[in-house]
């Protein structure tokens, strides 16, 4: 994951004590396949009190009418191919942050999902409602081997929610926000390792321009033991139906447990923000 709003370092610092009182208080290039696959930190706050938000809104100042998911589909050498274009908005230097995230068309069944962020400068443009970025991709988040990222220019229609490209046939339409700050918040449940059930608190604390993710999870590695580390997460695809898929993995401890193990999963947030459920072996089930 690429800029992240907070470094692991800095952000334990910011955000240790008051986590510690918490704890212990609660009892495809166009995916051509090929021979060999081709491969920020801010000022430290005062105050960690409230949900920080200030990064992602002034990430939106600059184009906020393009700040949206668009699904459809486009063509590459593997045949048509469905799409998700999240764009998240942009970062402190200008550049438009975004997710390139692709999966099979029922027509076309057998293509892999793989997903990859990308970063967009506009290009001054007299077409009326038409607002022309030239994207190009900076890191994979999920990669199918054998496949490659694209560099394209896309061309938002913004009176009609579309979006077209100046290669590989786009054919995209305005489906679901990506502005993810309503996914802050508290969510509590249960997850199920070799011990037993076992209660988890998972706390959203900020989204950032790239759909990163910064959270706290507290849990009891045993009974009457409390832990909670922070872990970062990364949004891989937004559905047209508004479902957030994400993988989070641990980066430091604020109470540390006996056995110093992160919990690293993935899954997918209900579309309007209040629950999670995780894609994997650690059966994470939370609601806020």
């Amino acid at each position: 994951m690429i800029k992240k709003t907070i470094s692991a370092v800095i952000f334990a610092a910011a955000i240790g004590l008051a986590f510690t009182a918490a704890c212990t208080d609660n009892n495809t290039d166009d995916y051509v396949p090929f021979d060999a696959t081709t491969e920020t930190t801010t000022e430290e706050t005062t105050t960690t009190a409230q949900p920080t938000t200030e990064a992602t809104t002034a990430a939106k100042k600059e184009y906020p009418e393009l700040v949206n998911t668009y699904s459809g589909t486009y063509v590459a050498t593997q045949g048509l191919t469905a799409l998700d274009l999240s764009v998240f908005g942009t970062d402190d230097d200008g550049d438009i942050q975004a997710l390139f995230s692709f999966h099979e068309d029922p027509s076309n069944p057998g293509v892999p999902t793989g997903s990859y962020l990308m970063e967009g400068t506009v290009k001054e443009s007299d077409k009326k409602d038409i607002i022309e970025v030239v994207f190009t991709g900076s890191e994979w988040e999920k990669h199918p081997e054998t496949y490659h990222i694209i560099d394209f220019t896309a061309y938002f229609d913004v009176k009609k929610g579309t979006v077209t490209g100046d290669s590989y046939e786009f054919d995209l339409k305005k489906s679901s926000g990506a502005d993810l700050t309503y996914l802050i918040g508290e969510f509590n449940g249960t997850y199920t390792p070799e011990s037993g059930e076992n209660t988890v608190k998972f706390t959203v604390e900020d989204i950032g321009d790239h759909g990163d993710i910064q959270a706290v999870f507290e849990y009891e590695p045993k009974k009457g033991e409390k832990a909670c580390f922070i872990s970062n997460g990364q949004v891989t695809n937004i559905a047209p139906d508004g479902r957030v898929t994400a993988s989070f993995e641990g980066e430091d401890w604020i109470i540390e447990p006996d056995e110093k193990k992160f919990i690293d999963f993935d899954g997918v947030f209900a579309a309007d923000g209040r629950s999670f459920t995780e894609n994997g072996g650690h059966n994470i089930d939370l609601k806020k």
